[in-house]
């Protein structure tokens, strides 16, 4: 919402607000970046700081998407060039992810997104996965995930996905425009250049059940409250929350903005479990996501033959590329992991919804597609801050 709708639809309801107040709720424009949001790993200010180059990898690699934006990561420097990468055993999704395959699937973006944004900085990335050996959930924070070693190179040929790390985010919010076509699919497939996984897409047009599908898996969730307590407790209520913490969810992250997100934070939502959990708020949700999924222009899965540790950290890998593909080609997308989870209520619906999977085989990402100008970049913590 522009400053000046948000303006003249305050004036219609006897809304006065102040400029500050407008600055607050509304940008100057889409490439505007609030104080709170992550920044850009290539600004020139941030680049001509005097840290080693695994720093500024670091930087890079964790502007990935992450489940809940939990941020799951940790890394112990080797020195300037290399680092482990470990998963925070902390920051981890108990109830909604209880196998910890999602937060492995953060691992494997976050590997990707560094592996081709050095290259701007003229490096590659030799990435050595499990470099301790045998890795299992047992491991977890002990173990690393990866080593990760810089390498200088005067002949490097830089990936074009590289250039779209900048701008690449994820678009909760309404989609416009018209229904990804097969030819629109085929060029972000063939632009991602998956190595790991196989994507299959399904377009809007005959996508009714899936539809419903989706928006029951979001019910369960919902209405189970050890997994909707969790997304509460991950949630950030506001401005000053979100510039406290820099992780986590929020009404900016869901595609609310202008006058809606004032009366959303100002009036109807409240901190604490009571509010989050009543009737009034968990029917906002629903109905929140459900516009979403309905405006979906179309949706892509990311399928792999096996189900282990290792294809999980790959499958990131990919849903990285995937992303990157699809701002690269003007599409937003919006992960819809609700019904790929793993716990005990969610067994029925996933069961049905992979049902024509072969053994062995598992949907690990599940996406909607469309268009959407909304710009939110979600923060990121402070580098010094995964470092132990």
């Amino acid at each position: 919402m522009s400053r000046k709708t948000f303006l003249k639809s305050g004036i219609r309801f006897g809304i006065f607000l102040s400029a500050s107040q407008v600055l607050q709720y509304c940008k100057t424009s889409p490439n505007d970046r609030y104080d709170y949001e992550r920044k850009n790993p290539f600004d020139p200010e941030f680049l001509s700081e005097n840290i080693s180059p695994i720093l500024k990898a670091i930087r890079i690699g964790i502007t990935a998407p992450n489940p809940h934006n939990v941020q799951p990561w940790k890394f112990k420097l080797i020195d300037d060039y290399s680092a482990l990468l470990y998963v925070d055993e902390k920051r981890l999704l108990k109830d909604t992810d209880p196998t910890y395959r999602q937060i492995h699937i953060g691992q494997g973006t976050f590997l990707e997104n560094l592996s081709l944004g050095i290259q701007i900085l003229g490096y590659s990335a030799e990435v050595s996965l499990f470099p301790d050996g045998k890795y299992t959930i047992a491991d977890i924070g002990k173990k690393p995930i990866a080593k990760i070693v810089l390498i200088k190179r005067d002949d490097l040929v830089q990936n074009p996905l590289s250039e779209f790390i900048s701008e690449r985010l994820t678009r909760r919010s309404i989609y416009e425009g018209e229904d990804l076509t097969w030819q629109d699919f085929e060029k972000i497939r063939k632009d991602s250049a998956v190595l790991y996984s196989e994507l299959k897409f399904v377009p809007k047009a005959g996508s009714e059940k899936l539809r419903n599908q989706l928006i029951a898996a979001m019910q369960a969730e919902t209405d189970t409250y050890n997994t909707y307590e969790e997304s509460r407790i991950w949630f950030r209520y506001n401005d000053e929350e979100i510039g406290k913490f820099k992780d986590g969810l929020s009404l900016r992250a869901t595609g609310v903005s202008g006058l809606k997100y004032y009366f959303a934070r100002n009036f109807f939502l409240k901190p604490g479990a009571e509010s989050w959990h009543s009737p009034e708020n968990k029917k906002a949700g629903m109905d929140m996501f459900t516009s979403q999924v309905e405006s979906s222009k179309g949706f892509i899965f990311l399928k792999t033959d096996h189900n282990e540790i290792i294809d999980w950290v790959q499958a990131g890998r990919d849903y990285l590329r995937l992303q990157l593909a699809a701002t690269k080609n003007g599409f937003s997308l919006h992960p819809l992991s609700q019904i790929l989870q793993e716990y005990s209520e969610m067994d029925l619906l996933r069961k049905e919804f992979e049902a024509s999977l072969k053994p062995g085989e598992k949907i690990q990402m599940l996406v909607r597609l469309g268009k959407s100008d909304y710009h939110y970049y979600s923060p990121r913590r402070d580098p010094k801050d995964f470092i132990v």
